[in-house]
């Protein structure tokens, strides 16, 4: 069964999640792997500009990034650069080769301004929804949450391991720290809160982390030492799965509409896919014209919306042309 098109438009939420092979604890927060994940993030959004970053939680055996773009041709560079390289990375960490993620990562749109609250407080909530801490500000890995009820800023590092291959090349190797860039950030407030002043956009982070503190109080906990010194190489006894969802939102008429927009864009997608696959020398601008806007056509070739472009479930679809959704 193949992959679903995925639809990358402009100042669109997404929310991404991915998984290590069998859920094996390789992303277990030592201070290494936290260093880690946070610099690769830092040099993929220096290599990648037109990405910001809104949250991350990396716990003990998946990763989520909420994330939009103003280029959104640039989201799947970003997310190949950072997956592979949290990949690569953390292999020699463990001393491991072969596969570490188990699957291609669940993109999911977000599709209106309080499915962004909810997914950002699911992502915040991850260590005390599963029982290792008790409060978000307490997760000892690689999180969002301090810089959220800070400054937004992140301090981060990144050595490459090219770098590192190069340096052993030497004949009088450096220090390891002086291969390291700085590659701090900062984290973009989600659309829906843009428009607050810092103040006001910290209370709202710190209400969210209140709430989920509440909510979890009853529950034990592992603490964040035990966590931390869990065998990078334990699997859960059960993985549980769920379907994938092609959005998140917060009712079922905005899901439905998302939906609608959705069918019509996979539809438009596939007949534009078939053509080209039945007429390999038509020309590329011939082409292009049959791909939706916002898709993926090959490698490095995006479908740019139109200027003043809105998403189509945000304006209402309720008929079956794609010509109409276009405009």
């Amino acid at each position: 069964m193949g992959h679903r098109p995925r639809w990358y438009l402009p100042n669109v939420v997404y929310d991404e999640t991915i998984r290590t092979e069998h859920g094996t604890f390789w992303l277990r927060p030592d201070r290494v792997c936290v260093a880690i994940v946070e610099g690769v993030l830092g040099k993929a959004l220096q290599l990648y500009p037109g990405v910001s970053l809104h949250a991350y939680c990396a716990q003990v055996n998946h990763l989520h990034l909420m994330l939009s773009a103003i280029a959104p041709e640039q989201i799947p560079l970003f997310l190949d650069f950072v997956n592979s390289n949290i990949a690569r990375q953390l292999n020699r960490l463990r001393r491991r080769s072969g596969r570490f993620w188990s699957r291609r990562a669940a993109m999911i749109p977000v599709v209106d301004e309080q499915a962004q609250i909810t997914r950002l407080e699911y992502v915040l909530a991850q260590g005390p929804a599963a029982g290792l801490v008790a409060s978000p500000k307490d997760w000892p890995g690689a999180s969002s949450t301090a810089a959220l009820l800070g400054d937004m800023r992140v301090s981060a590092r990144y050595t490459s391991l090219d770098a590192r291959r190069r340096n052993a090349k030497r004949a009088e190797p450096l220090p390891e720290a002086e291969l390291a860039e700085d590659v701090s950030f900062t984290l973009a407030p989600l659309p829906v809160w843009a428009k607050l002043d810092p103040a006001a956009r910290r209370a709202k982070h710190a209400e969210l982390v209140v709430g989920i503190e509440r909510a979890h109080a009853h529950r034990k906990v592992m603490g964040a030492a035990a966590v931390c010194k869990l065998s990078p190489n334990r699997r859960p006894k059960q993985l549980a799965r769920s379907p994938i969802p092609r959005c998140h939102a917060s009712s079922g008429t905005a899901r439905r509409r998302f939906d609608r927009a959705y069918n019509l864009f996979r539809d438009a997608y596939h007949r534009a896919s078939e053509r080209a696959r039945r007429d390999p020398k038509a020309a590329r601008t011939e082409i292009q014209r049959l791909y939706p806007p916002g898709a993926i056509a090959g490698p490095r070739w995006y479908i740019p919306p139109p200027e003043e472009f809105r998403p189509p479930w945000q304006r209402g679809v309720d008929d079956t042309s794609w010509a109409e959704v276009r405009l």
